[in-house]
């Protein structure tokens, strides 16, 4: 298993860090792709778990949003969240017309998956899109927060003994959390240092301070993936990444890390 993890890892990560490097809108391409791919799971593992949805409609709404985020703004796609709930209601009420009794279920379900993968995958455009080093910065948050899940998963599995979450995931340790933790924080120092002259707005503290915060970033994203799959009866998203699971199995902890490194940039200034 840990084979089949690095050696996924050595072909996903770099190619992931190696778009966002060069930014532009290779990047934003990229990045809509990856997240048609994980709304295709997430519909997929809907299927599985015996509720109605559409797949069609489920990457649709994730295109909308992001396209938004491309082209227009945040307003636009606030205006358009009602419409695609509207839209998701009534499906949802012609599947109980045809006899689907957990259609309500479904529609939240299936709205919760366009917000989760659509409306936190679309962060990464907006950081990307920040001035200046958009591009840099989504680089930083994607290096630290696989960073920490990895260390994570290396110390939690070789002196990992306190279990943080026993009913949910009996993985999930506290050595594990605070080494990928101190992991992140070392991590953030050093990037922040060799990035110093490229980055001046990052630096070595504030470098340290993103890294500590990936921490529980990484272990939140992981903890509601787990309750999310534990929920629809599925082990992994996925079987496109050997060892890891789906694309999805790799965005959790992301999806949220773009997002605090959004409101990171902001609060800087």
């Amino acid at each position: 298993m840990l084979k089949q993890r690095i050696l996924s890892a050595s072909v996903f990560v770099p190619l992931f860090l190696g778009v966002a490097w060069l930014g532009g809108r290779v990047f934003d391409l990229f990045l809509a792709i990856i997240l048609v791919f994980a709304a295709y799971e997430y519909a997929r593992m809907m299927k599985d778990a015996q509720l109605t949805v559409s797949t069609v409609l489920m990457i649709g709404a994730v295109l909308v949003v992001v396209a938004l985020r491309i082209f227009g703004s945040i307003a636009l796609e606030s205006l358009a969240l009602p419409v695609i709930l509207a839209v998701l209601g009534v499906y949802a009420l012609w599947n109980y017309e045809n006899g689907e009794k957990k259609a309500f279920q479904s529609l939240v379900f299936q709205f919760f998956g366009v917000v989760f993968i659509g409306v936190l995958g679309a962060f990464g455009i907006t950081l990307h899109h920040t001035e200046p080093n958009g591009n840099l910065w989504v680089v930083v948050v994607i290096a630290l927060v696989w960073l920490v899940d990895a260390g994570a998963y290396l110390i939690g599995t070789r002196f990992g003994k306190r279990l943080v979450l026993p009913h949910l995931s009996p993985k999930k340790t506290w050595e594990g959390f605070l080494g990928g933790t101190l992991l992140g924080l070392l991590s953030g120092v050093a990037i922040g240092f060799v990035l110093n002259k490229a980055m001046p707005e990052l630096g070595p503290l504030r470098g340290g301070v993103l890294g500590l915060i990936m921490g529980p970033v990484a272990f939140f994203g992981d903890a509601l993936m787990s309750l999310l799959k534990r929920t629809m009866g599925v082990k992994d998203t996925g079987k496109l990444l050997p060892g890891h699971g789906g694309i999805l199995d790799r965005l959790d902890s992301m999806l949220w890390a773009l997002v605090v490194g959004t409101y990171f940039v902001s609060l800087l200034g």
